[in-house]
């Protein structure tokens, strides 16, 4: 077994380091730009993928929220062809992204089981990320749910994959916590 990643020379930590940091701005990039379009909210998100033609409530809405829809501007449903777009961009790029970070926490003493568990967290997280799109927008608005799963996955397995390595580089001293 390697001596783990405490033990690399100071040029190889501070590349991994500077790769996690850019990664961490990625991901908090991604977070951002799925808040600006639906605020996190389970019905924004609704809106932002199925449009506003179910909202019937639009005439009998207060004067203030239709105001607030004005300023938000009107949604169209989203397309076969857009969900396709963005499916098969992340289809590529979420799945690149983790292999390369399940490597980097494969360099690490963590136990087995628990990578184990870190890489199945992700999967779950990608496959369900990419699916709730489809389901919110051509099963059923509940779906949704869907969504805040994915992320919450994604968000654990996440820093799972930037801070273990980070605290085995930095922190450790020996064989310690998430060791074998």
């Amino acid at each position: 077994m390697s001596s783990g990643m405490w033990s690399l020379p100071i040029s190889n930590k501070i590349f991994f380091t500077f790769f996690l940091f850019i990664i961490t701005i990625a991901i908090g990039i991604g977070f951002l730009n799925y808040y600006e379009r639906t605020g996190f909210s389970p019905h924004k998100t609704v809106r932002y993928y199925c449009g506003d033609e179910d909202e019937d409530a639009t005439i009998s809405a207060s004067p203030e929220k239709n105001r607030e829809r004005l300023e938000e501007g009107l949604f169209f449903p989203k397309s076969y062809r857009e969900l396709l777009e963005v499916t098969h961009t992340h289809i590529f790029s979420i799945p690149i992204v983790v292999f390369i970070l399940s490597r980097i926490l494969a360099m690490t003493h963590t136990r087995e089981g628990l990578k184990i568990i870190i890489y199945g967290i992700s999967f779950v997280g990608i496959i369900l990320n990419l699916t709730a799109p489809w389901l919110i927008r051509y099963a059923c608005h509940h779906f949704v749910i869907t969504f805040t799963i994915s992320n919450i996955l994604l968000i654990l397995s996440f820093c799972a994959y930037i801070f273990i390595p980070l605290y085995e580089m930095w922190l450790r001293k020996t064989h310690d916590s998430f060791a074998d």
